[in-house]
């Protein structure tokens, strides 16, 4: 083969890749529209989708694939499940995923652990349990989890432990207790801590006054009360600290 059939080879070659880049680009352009979503763009290129509330299914996954810049996308309130997440874990952009209110369990937390590129995953009120935080607990390049409404236990924390960069973690109304928050100080970088509508008492107080990284923390809806709250806040100057103790 010469040189000149060889360049032509690879024109043709390349020429393929991109004009199928472009069709898949323009079939989840399609999805978008026709699910009512919304999508922004930075440079030209699809960086953010939105499609809370869509009437969207699992294999409509595979069709967003075809944005291949894609940093943020939100899945809030509607029926995608475990299956999905096979798909979205090929997102290698992927930072932020919104999965809050859906049907995503532990099966859905396995396939998201191969993401290298996630940094923020609400994933509240699904269907993960303790065994699903195995899989979370795997990835480090976490910096926001939420986990607000799910059936999460003292057990599943001791998952958590190793996401070291997490700055903000969401543990309202789920099933922590006292001897769950006592796994929480080795996360040295947690900044915002939201614990409301738990079954916490003041037994807990040594434990989160070990963490002098936090700058908010959320307390409503605890067994907590507004003297060890305010021993609390003794312990932690630089927190602001959410109670109904403050309420005034």
């Amino acid at each position: 083969m010469t040189r000149l059939v060889r360049i032509f080879v690879h024109f043709l070659f390349f020429s393929a890749l991109t004009s199928s880049a472009l069709a898949q680009e323009e079939a989840a352009k399609r999805l978008v529209s026709e699910l009512k979503g919304k999508s922004f763009q930075r440079k030209g290129e699809v960086v953010e989708v939105i499609l809370n509330d869509a009437q969207l299914e699992d294999d409509h996954l595979a069709v967003l694939l075809g944005f291949r810049s894609l940093t943020d996308l939100s899945l809030e309130n509607t029926r995608v499940g475990d299956k999905g997440m096979a798909h979205l874990a090929k997102l290698l952009q992927l930072e932020w995923l919104n999965l809050y209110r859906t049907w995503v369990g532990d099966e859905g937390a396995r396939h998201l652990a191969k993401s290298q590129s996630l940094r923020m995953l609400p994933i509240g009120e699904t269907n993960l349990t303790d065994a699903g935080l195995v899989h979370i607990g795997a990835m480090n390049q976490l910096t926001y989890l939420g986990l607000r409404g799910n059936k999460i236990t003292d057990a599943g924390l001791l998952h958590l432990a190793k996401l070291q960069n997490l700055e903000g973690l969401h543990l309202g109304e789920t099933q922590i207790t006292d001897k769950g928050l006592l796994q929480l100080p080795v996360l040295t970088k947690l900044e915002k801590l939201w614990l409301h509508d738990l079954p916490i008492t003041d037994a807990s107080i040594d434990a989160l006054s070990k963490m002098e990284s936090l700058r908010e923390l959320y307390l409503d809806g605890t067994m907590l009360s507004a003297k060890g709250v305010k021993r609390l806040k003794v312990a932690l100057p630089k927190c602001r600290l959410f109670h109904e103790a403050f309420a005034n």
